[in-house]
């Protein structure tokens, strides 16, 4: 007998945490392809929505006091990732031509970031497969459906966001 087979039994939760896994893998191979053509990758292309504030991202932390453009920190924060994480793919669409930065207005040491007419022009190249590929993918689900989907993610991402970044057994330490 095999001894994994004693550690694992069925449960819902973990089955929904690997597909949900497996189809994010799914959409970064295809996001690959699709961003390729803009020449971006699929994390660039999700950054540049990010600061042209597509309106299907989901937020997760809301900017404290409105500005033009959008900061790095708050991209971080929305992706839940860290700054560092995101300044160098941030860095290389500014090198690029697709993103410029600009002083912020009350805060001179920070840079808000604005997408260029390159960037924009890439968006746009490539929002027609992006839409359909999205309406392929979810023709087979009712309008119901996906608006429960929807509710159901969103109240995932706020719960998994306020999740400390350390196991319980090493809070207890």
């Amino acid at each position: 007998m095999n001894n994994s087979q004693n550690i694992f039994t069925k449960n819902t939760h973990d089955e929904i945490i690997f597909l949900l896994s497996d189809i994010g893998n799914f959409f970064n191979k295809k996001g690959d392809l699709i961003a390729k053509k803009a020449g971006l990758t699929t994390l660039q292309w999700i950054v540049l929505l990010n600061i042209a504030r597509d309106p299907n991202l989901p937020i997760v932390k809301d900017v404290a006091e409105p500005h033009p453009g959008v900061l790095a920190s708050e991209i971080a924060a929305n992706r839940g990732v860290s700054r560092a994480n995101i300044s160098q793919v941030i860095s290389t669409l500014i090198s690029n031509g697709f993103v410029t930065q600009a002083d912020h207005p009350s805060d001179r040491r920070r840079k808000t970031l604005h997408v260029s007419d390159k960037g924009i022009s890439a968006l746009k190249s490539i929002q027609d497969e992006r839409r359909y590929l999205n309406d392929r993918l979810f023709d087979s689900i009712s309008n119901e459906d996906q608006s429960v989907l929807i509710k159901s993610l969103k109240h995932l991402l706020e719960t998994v966001s306020d999740f400390p970044h350390v196991s319980e057994s090493e809070l207890a330490v």
